[in-house]
Formats: structure tokens, C-alpha cells, sequence
């Protein structure tokens, strides 16, 4: 009885330990399939992240080009030479850029410190001379990266072109603080493999092989399964995404490229990783017979590493677009349909958002501006496009009640057969860029002295207005011109000559508020174009009459530089359409003759053509 004893306990002891050991067997192989499975996530995470990353650095050089296009539209009729102040033009560009210079069109330096050496033969500098906004190919000498627009005069001629310049620091810091996560390098290469610009990291990495990206591949001896450089250099043309995983001094390397649509460039993604393959389960019937016992105990910590599993895959794909400061990010899933909103929203538009799901996601549209409801239209032919990336700018409404300017950006997200399966953006605070970019269009359209539009912006207004007349209504030009400006100049400067300029459109604007185009033609000549729904002949008259004697009034004025003092006038000419004309020629040569009269018949009043004259 002893001895069965003793045998029973060896064995029960042989048993607890061969359980033991099958236990960690167990746990060994699954947690070698749980880790490759997390790789996989992992792996799909990485070509996602660097998906959305290449979008950014299109953003990042788009709203660049628009900018400086703008700019360059901006210095009609501005003297450009080494005293003349871009910050003037363009107080923004300190954020945007490091420098911009000025260069003629033949090639010489007209502003600034931009070295013109072989500039002719750059292909950048052709497309700016051709009209369109170009990004240099490769950083220059000094290390910058280079963006050309067309500086065109009023005539539409192009007369010389702006080079805004990027410096690499600038790049990499934009790089690094967007795009590189933990464990991780990035850069931007040339089709021929070259670096463009990325994080230290990639250079140092890079550096041990040479300057281009497939000297390091093939120093890491990349050829395994019909993967060579020259594989990757195929696909690189044909502007394929690639996702490689190689060995390099004993660490393993995934690579992600994702092609940017800036000069045939791509975004390399270099990550660290374990090397971790997924091993096949055993089969035997003892491991299987565990297994089910073992169900229970460990079907809770599996659910949790699963579950955690997908929170790291929906996460990893805001990964990137989640630093974006000021970005709210969303998901819209297809099928559901369903939004969701991911980080700052409510920091951005000011009010929380809850999730919708079913036909509810079309509540959407109530937070939309009503002039901005063609975005929906826009949406969906983007939906029904093979297109990756979509933007656009749209006025959502905030928590106070009034509408900002936001800009909406995203990536679609296709099966293989290219049906949408998700929609991932951010959505960004824009109503400060937005400003500038109309401040510049502002610049483009009004006098630079007076702030009331140029005469070629004046024109085109009236023109338009006069295009669409309407029955009933009366459209009144008064041209007015200052006298004895001229002994202002002579007696006082041009300093006092500019203050009575703008204290005539200070006038101008006071005078006339609803419904008028008010624009300086040139000099101390201005126009007024005012419309008015007049009942009969006397009460139009009347309101003539009454702007025309409060104009001559208001410039009844003196300047004194202490020991000098002139007294100025203005006469005033009218015109009546579509009495005197229906074209803004027409009306303006009427006007300026019933100008002329008031000058030759003792200044200091007005004359209505067709009735005083």
C-alpha cells in the first residue's frame, strides 16, 4: 500500500509537471500567434499612417503654392528693388518660410540673396516662368528647398518670379513633430533614390551606406523572393506603394513607401520591430485537449488581448494626424454608416459631438453654412472618384452661435475592389489662414494709399453690375477731382499731397455708405458708383443733388505746415445710367465731361451732364 502510494503521488507529480510544461508550451505558441497577428495590425497601421502622412506633405507644400500665387498676383505696380520690403506685402511669410527672394526672368537677382547661378536651367524656375507654381527638384547648396510663382503685372505679362525658400531644418522639424513616431525614421527621397530632406535619424541611419536610399537597401542585402533594388526602383516609377521588411547588423527594419504628389517624390517610413512571425498552432490532440481546458481560464485574458489589439489598430491609424495642434480627426465608416469623432473637437469648434450612426449622419449638414452646402454634392463625387485624398473650406457653426471658416481633409480608405470602406480626416480651425489669404486678395483689389479699390478692380465691378442691369433702377457715377492739389506738392511735399488723398477717400466713404463701389482712379481723381431706386425724376435729383453738395463741402479743407497753408476744393462731374449710358465707358467719359466743365467754369462745385450741361 506503501509503495502504491508513493507511485500514485510520482505520478501525480510527473502529471502536474508535464501539465506545467504543455502550459507554457501553450502559452508559448499562442503568444507567438498573438504576436503575429500583432504584427499584421502593426504592419497595416504603418502603411496607413505613412498614407495619411504623404497627404500632409502635399497639404504642406499646397497651401504654400497658393499662398506665395496669391503674393506674386499682389505686386502689380510695385517697384521691386533691393529697398523694397516683401514683410510689406507679405507680414506672413516669417511662419511659412525663411526667405523670398525676387528673380527676373533672366535669371538675374532682383531682391534678395538667392543664388541665381545656372537658375535658367532649373526646371522649377521654367514652370514659374510659364505661369504655374513649382517646387524645386532638390535642395540647393545651401541646404533649402526652393518654391517659384510668377510675379504677373496688370497686363497679365509675367515680369519676374518669387523664390520662397524652405530650409531643410524647417522640413525636418515639420517631419519629425508630424510624421515620426517612437522607434522610428523618416525622409523624402527622389525617384533616384536620393534624400530630399527627413529627420536627422534617417540621415545618420542612411549615412552609414552613402547618400541614396538603395545603396543602404542593397547593403542590406535586400534580394531575398525577387525583391532587389532594382524591383523597388520599377515601382518607384510607376508610382506603386511598397511595404518591405529586411535585416540590417543584426536588427530588424520595416519600410513603408507611399508615393507624394510633389516632383515624383516619396515618403519613406523606417521602423524598428522585433521581427516577429506568426508560428503555426500544434495539432496534437494532448495540446488540443489542454486547450479546452484551459478556455475558460484564459478566454478572458485572450478577449482582452484582442480587444486590445483592435484599440491599438484604430488608434495607430490617428497615430500621425492626431498631433496636428488644433485638429479635430473623425472616422466615417460605410458600412455602418456611422461618425465618429476622435481628439479636440470640442477645442476646436468649441462644442462637444456625438456619434452618429443610420441616417443620422446626415444631421451633419445642420452644423454647415448654407452657402457652403455644396460641399455635400462634393463629397459624394469624391465618394464615387478613385481619389485617395479630399479638401476643402467650409463655415461650420460654433458654440456662439456664428459661423468660422474650418478646412476639412481626409483619406479614403478602399477594399480591392475599390468600394469605400472608410473615410478618416481632420478637420482644422482655418478661420486665421483664411484671413490672410482674402488679406492678399484685398491688397490685389484696393488702392494701396487709400484702402478704396484700384481702378482696374473699380472697372471691373461696375462692369459687372451694369451687365445685369435692372428696370427701374438708376446707377449714378460721380468722378472727383481735387483742386489745387498740385500746390499742395509744390508748397507743403508729398507727404502732406498723400494726406489729402486719404483724407478725400476718408470723405468718400463717409458720405456714401449702402450700395457703392468707391475706387481712386489715379492721383486726386476718384470715382463714386451708387445705385438708386429712384420713384420719379425729382427724387433722384434730389439725392444727386444732396450727395454732390455734401462732397464739395466735406473737401473744403486747408493744410498748413506751420509756415505754409493751402486751401483745396474738389469739382465733381455726374453721370446717370442707363440714361447717359449703359456701359461703364460710356458712363465714365460722360462723368469726366461733366468734370471738366466744373473745372473750367470755377471749380469748388458740380455739374450733372445732360441737365447742367
Amino acid at each position: 500500500m506503501g509503495t502504491s502510494k508513493v507511485k500514485l503521488s510520482n505520478v501525480c507529480y510527473l502529471i502536474t509537471g508535464i501539465s506545467i510544461i504543455l502550459i507554457i508550451t501553450i502559452l508559448s505558441t499562442y503568444y507567438r500567434d498573438i504576436e503575429g497577428s500583432s504584427w499584421e495590425v502593426k504592419k497595416e497601421i504603418q502603411i496607413n499612417s505613412t498614407r495619411l502622412a504623404a497627404g500632409y506633405m502635399q497639404d504642406f507644400f499646397k497651401e504654400r503654392e497658393t499662398l506665395l500665387s496669391v503674393a506674386g498676383r499682389c505686386m502689380q505696380g510695385i517697384e521691386i528693388s533691393n529697398g523694397f520690403g516683401i514683410e510689406e506685402l507679405f507680414p506672413e511669410k516669417a511662419d511659412l518660410f525663411d526667405s523670398i527672394d525676387i528673380i527676373g526672368t533672366d535669371g538675374s537677382l532682383i531682391y534678395g540673396s538667392h543664388e541665381t547661378k545656372d537658375i535658367k536651367d532649373k526646371i522649377a524656375f521654367e514652370k514659374a516662368l510659364g505661369g504655374n507654381c513649382a517646387v524645386g527638384e532638390e535642395l540647393s547648396e545651401d541646404k533649402k528647398m526652393y518654391i517659384y510663382a510668377p510675379v504677373i503685372d496688370k497686363a497679365g505679362e509675367i515680369t519676374a518670379v518669387m523664390a520662397a525658400a524652405i530650409s531643410d531644418a524647417k522640413l525636418s522639424v515639420y517631419i519629425e513633430d508630424n510624421i515620426s513616431g517612437q522607434d522610428a525614421y523618416a525622409a523624402v527621397i527622389n525617384n533616384r533614390g536620393r534624400i530630399m530632406y527627413g529627420s536627422s535619424n534617417v540621415e545618420e541611419l542612411i549615412g552609414k551606406t552613402g547618400t541614396s536610399y538603395f545603396s543602404y537597401l542593397k547593403a542590406c542585402k535586400i534580394t531575398t523572393d525577387g525583391i532587389g533594388t532594382d524591383y523597388i526602383q520599377n515601382h518607384m516609377r510607376e508610382s506603386d506603394d511598397i511595404f518591405l521588411e529586411y535585416k540590417y547588423e543584426g536588427n530588424a527594419y520595416v519600410a513603408t513607401c507611399i508615393p507624394i504628389k510633389v516632383n515624383d517624390c516619396y515618403l519613406i517610413y523606417i521602423s524598428s520591430d522585433k521581427g516577429n512571425i506568426a508560428v503555426p498552432k500544434s495539432n496534437t490532440i494532448l495540446m488540443k485537449i489542454l486547450v479546452l481546458d484551459l478556455v475558460i481560464v484564459f478566454g478572458l485574458l485572450l478577449y482582452y488581448i484582442i480587444s486590445r489589439a483592435k484599440v491599438l489598430r484604430r488608434l495607430g491609424d490617428y497615430e500621425i494626424v492626431d498631433r496636428q495642434e488644433g485638429a479635430a480627426l473623425f472616422e466615417y465608416t460605410f458600412s455602418p454608416k456611422k461618425i465618429e469623432v476622435f481628439g479636440n473637437f470640442d477645442m476646436v469648434v468649441g462644442k462637444k459631438f456625438k456619434t452618429l450612426v443610420g441616417e443620422a449622419v446626415y444631421d451633419v449638414y445642420d452644423y454647415i453654412h448654407e452657402d457652403d452646402a455644396s460641399i455635400r454634392g462634393r463629397l459624394h463625387e469624391f465618394f464615387d472618384s478613385d481619389s485617395e485624398y479630399f479638401s476643402s473650406e467650409v463655415r461650420i457653426l460654433e458654440e456662439d452661435g456664428n459661423y468660422g471658416w474650418f478646412r476639412l481633409t481626409g483619406t479614403m480608405f478602399r477594399d480591392r475592389s475599390g468600394k469605400c470602406e472608410r473615410f478618416i480626416g481632420k478637420i482644422v480651425n482655418a478661420n486665421k489662414q483664411i484671413s490672410m489669404e482674402k488679406n492678399l486678395v484685398q491688397r490685389a483689389e484696393n488702392d494701396l494709399l487709400t484702402g478704396v479699390l484700384n481702378k482696374k478692380t473699380m472697372e471691373s465691378k461696375i462692369s459687372a453690375l451694369l451687365s445685369d442691369q435692372k428696370e427701374g433702377r438708376n446707377y449714378i457715377f460721380f468722378m472727383v477731382d481735387l483742386d489745387n492739389f498740385k500746390n499742395v506738392n509744390d508748397t507743403l511735399g508729398h507727404i502732406y499731397g498723400d494726406k489729402a488723398i486719404a483724407d478725400t477717400a476718408k470723405v468718400l466713404t463717409s458720405i456714401f455708405h449702402n450700395n457703392v463701389f468707391i475706387g481712386r482712379l489715379g492721383g486726386d481723381e476718384f470715382a463714386v458708383f451708387a445705385i438708386y431706386d429712384a420713384f420719379d425724376e425729382e427724387s433722384l435729383m434730389k439725392f444727386i443733388v444732396k450727395k454732390a453738395e455734401k462732397v464739395c463741402e466735406a473737401n473744403r479743407r486747408e493744410y498748413s505746415d506751420g509756415a505754409n497753408t493751402v486751401k483745396i476744393t474738389s469739382s465733381v462731374g455726374i453721370s446717370i445710367g442707363p440714361k447717359d449710358g449703359s456701359t461703364f465707358e460710356v458712363l465714365y467719359k460722360k462723368a469726366d465731361e461733366a468734370l471738366y466743365s466744373s473745372k473750367n467754369t470755377g471749380k469748388n462745385k458740380y455739374t450733372i451732364i445732360g441737365k447742367d450741361l
